[in-house]
């Protein structure tokens, strides 16, 4: 019954509006909107410098391990992989970022088309996903949103396929993509088992029954076995992260602002994000997906219950907007939309670069939109550096240097690779302690009062300066320490020092 149902009322892309069968990717229109994308990124990915998260990275995938305190082993080494094939490239480091970016493009507009969108709907889609702030944010740099909002993307375009075709075969590379996202990112569990809680409650009950699935299932099991099994052999640092990422999340809004900061994410095309989620749970051409309608429903309310951040939602802006796209046919209710989208769509991804991507001179990066944005922690790293290793050289031969922040100590590794360098923060804590004669610690970061918990003597060494202005970040006018006589063995204080926000 439920397969007579989907083919009276959800007629496939090919036979309601859309007689062009060549593949999305194959089509001028979306793929110019790509190619934009791409570009764009491509452009702008050598300005400024490494993000802090990057930096960690670099170090992180030098130890190499089955899992990290932050997150799974897949961005750290590929990271220190590509860093190091290319010399230190640091548009090579981003062109995977580039690459998921604009194939997300092209899986929206899949999306659109599977939900009956012609050519119109999906560049419409593929726009609105390409000039969304987040989108930029994510290509633009590696990260593991780079990996995670790609499979999000693509194990959606899976399951909607599956719901149309009943080809098994989807569910099995469902299982696949699901494995290699959870090399990146824990969060696309939650999103399957959501949807297959809520294909069990409001059909396709089919989906349930179907042994690919569960074989699929059992691939990414395996795939995440190893990280998991790190884990729990390390005390589950990942559930001590989630809670400092929510008390983070509670000082910039928290739940109240939640949905405006998700919608943020979206930029101007927002508005077809909720009409695409409208459509999802109320539309009877797309009754067969609602279940994907619910499931959004059930990840928002967890995440802010969870007081999680606004961009692990992100993974759904394919879905969404690409059923509010594909709703813009030529009803005359929604014929006048088109005319909107077109001058809205490349206002809105001017207004996302303008944001999110570097593309104002580094020298004035403190006076512009950047200022407040995640670039100005991709600024004075190699400044920074260079502070710490003039007053390190003053210091006695054995003396080591500890940061405040897991960045500060990447920034270290990559621009002053001669010190030794630690960190107690974050995963960096698990990649060595002190030597035990360790006698004499250059310290960036924190303050005395918190460092004479740790050290008989604590004397200030001046700061790394600043040579962006008002700028702030991580790098930029951090006091530096110098401190001796440790209080204690460096191992038992290496367990008091040990902190994750």
């Amino acid at each position: 019954m439920e397969q007579s149902v989907s083919a009276t009322v959800i007629p496939s892309a090919t036979e309601v509006q859309d007689v062009d069968r060549r593949p999305v990717f194959a089509r001028a229109p979306v793929a110019i909107v790509a190619a934009a994308v791409g570009l764009a990124l491509l452009v702008t990915s050598g300005s400024y410098g490494y993000h802090r998260d990057e930096l960690y990275f670099l170090a992180a995938g030098a130890h190499p391990d089955w899992g990290y305190v932050d997150q799974p082993p897949l961005v750290p080494l590929l990271a220190w992989a590509l860093d190091h094939v290319s010399g230190g490239s640091l548009v090579v480091l981003r062109l995977p970022a580039i690459l998921l970016a604009v194939l997300g493009v092209l899986v929206t507009a899949m999306i659109a088309r599977e939900f009956g969108g012609a050519r119109r709907a999906q560049v419409i889609a593929a726009a609105a996903y390409g000039a969304a702030p987040i989108t930029l944010l994510a290509g633009h740099w590696l990260a593991t949103n780079s990996v995670d909002m790609f499979f999000w993307a693509l194990a959606t375009l899976l399951l909607v396929r599956w719901v149309r075709t009943r080809d098994d075969r989807l569910l099995l590379l469902l299982g696949i993509a699901a494995g290699v996202a959870l090399q990146a990112k824990y969060l696309i569990v939650f999103f399957l088992v959501f949807a297959v809680a809520a294909a069990a409650l409001a059909g396709p009950r089919e989906l349930l029954r179907r042994p690919m699935l569960w074989a699929g299932a059992a691939i990414a099991i395996v795939c995440a076995l190893p990280t998991v099994l790190w884990q729990a052999a390390n005390g589950w640092p990942q559930i001590e992260m989630s809670e400092a990422i929510a008390q983070s999340a509670e000082a910039t809004g928290g739940r109240v602002g939640y949905l405006p900061t998700l919608l943020s994410l979206a930029g101007l095309p927002a508005l077809l994000l909720l009409f695409g989620a409208g459509r999802l749970l109320w539309s009877d051409r797309l009754r067969q997906w609602r279940f994907l309608g619910f499931t959004v429903v059930a990840l928002l309310v967890v995440f802010i219950a969870i007081n999680g951040r606004a961009d692990y939602l992100a993974g759904v802006f394919p879905l969404l907007l690409a059923a509010g796209a594909a709703g813009l046919g030529p009803s005359p209710r929604t014929r006048w939309v088109p005319w909107v989208a077109w001058p809205v769509l490349p206002v809105s991804a001017a207004l996302a670069a303008a944001l999110m991507l570097p593309i104002y001179p580094v020298a004035s990066v403190a006076t512009s939109p950047q200022a407040l944005a995640e670039s100005a922690q991709t600024v004075g790293w190699p400044e920074f550096a260079g502070a710490v290793e003039r007053v390190r050289r003053t210091m006695p031969s054995g003396t080591v240097v500890l940061t405040a922040d897991y960045a500060q100590a990447g920034a270290l590794d990559k621009f002053a690779p001669g010190l030794a360098v630690y960190s107690a923060h974050r995963g960096y804590a698990y990649f060595g302690v002190p030597p035990e004669n360790t006698t004499s610690v250059l310290f960036a970061g924190s303050d005395p009062g918190e460092l004479g918990k740790y050290f008989g003597s604590v004397r200030p060494a001046g700061t790394t300066g600043n040579a962006y202005g008002g700028l702030k970040n991580l790098a930029l006018d951090v006091p530096l320490w110098i401190c001796d006589q440790p209080l204690d063995s460096w191992p038992r204080l290496w367990e008091r020092m040990r902190h994750i926000a």
